[in-house]
């Protein structure tokens, strides 16, 4: 009975406290969007008195001060503060390498940036179009940072495995057996994740092909869509510098069965052969339907 009485106490003493924070944090939030920043920060450092390990009130009252032009000390010690309570470490190092780097502090804010970059901080145009990095940009250790953001924010553009077929990228000119047969867009899409074509033929019919490396299985892929409603699901593996595919297609009218063998290779500096070879016989035998040599073309 002591107990209940004691927590029913407890709740009822604080009660106020929690109603005054909430309170105040309605006012600092509308002052700030009023463009009020000293009511704003008087606000949340009220609520701080009430509530001193609030992490998330010290990381915006140091919002508030840093883009306000406010105290700089103050508000590098408001984010240092909400750092020790685990409140958005990501969040804590970015601000203070762009509070270090703006005043100079050149060593401690590479030492943020490195924090960043160990953490795995991969909002890259945060830092890129920000004008408070000038002064470090250049730095040796700033773009070994940057290069470890940029590959959290693009891991396939930072993965060999996803490259093998880069080859391929590029504008081209197709042709099979000496006669024009077509042009093809390839370029790398979604962060360099997909290699993505764009085909038209000489008699006017289109087709896309998406390219992936699946690191879950470790092998390559290709999505294949013809505007004449053919679609071809392709696996394989890179290996001799090539890209080396197989499917199985059904032909929906009668059940039949074709395996596919598509091969890409590069041949001489500027040129990918595409060769595709069709079997009806469960590989007892293998027809060549497509030899397609691509030159990349100089505009």
């Amino acid at each position: 009975m002591h107990t209940l009485i004691s927590t029913l106490l407890i709740a009822l003493l604080t009660m106020p406290a929690w109603a005054d924070i909430e309170s105040l944090r309605s006012e600092a939030n509308i002052a700030a969007a009023a463009g009020e920043a000293d009511v704003a920060a008087s606000k949340l450092r009220q609520i701080l008195e009430l509530s001193p390990d609030d992490g998330a009130t010290h990381y915006r009252l140091g919002t508030i001060l840093m883009d306000s032009g406010g105290d700089t000390f103050d508000a590098v010690e408001s984010f240092e503060r909400a750092g020790e309570l685990e409140f958005q470490p990501m969040g804590v190092a970015y601000r203070l390498s762009r509070i270090y780097a703006r005043t100079g502090r050149t060593e401690n804010a590479l030492d943020q940036m490195g924090i960043m970059a160990d953490g795995g901080f991969g909002l890259l145009n945060l830092i890129e179009d920000q004008s408070d990095y000038d002064s470090v940009r250049g730095n040796e250790r700033f773009e070994t940072a940057l290069e470890s953001i940029r590959a959290a924010r693009f891991p396939c553009a930072a993965d060999e495995r996803h490259r093998s077929f880069d080859f391929w990228i590029g504008e081209w000119t197709v042709t099979q057996n000496g006669q024009f047969a077509g042009t093809s867009s390839v370029q790398p899409i979604l962060g360099h994740c997909t290699v993505f074509e764009q085909w038209e033929s000489a008699s006017g019919t289109f087709g896309k092909s998406f390219n992936y490396y699946d690191p879950g299985h470790d092998h390559w892929r290709q999505i294949w869509i013809g505007d004449s409603g053919s679609i071809i699901e392709f696996t394989g593996e890179a290996r001799d510098g090539g890209i080396f595919y197989t499917a199985e297609t059904i032909n929906p009218d009668d059940g039949s069965v074709t395996h596919h063998k598509f091969e890409f290779t590069v041949i001489e500096e500027d040129g990918v052969r595409q060769y595709w070879e069709t079997s009806t016989d469960e590989g007892e035998s293998w027809q060549s339907i497509w030899d397609g040599r691509y030159e990349r073309r100089v505009d």
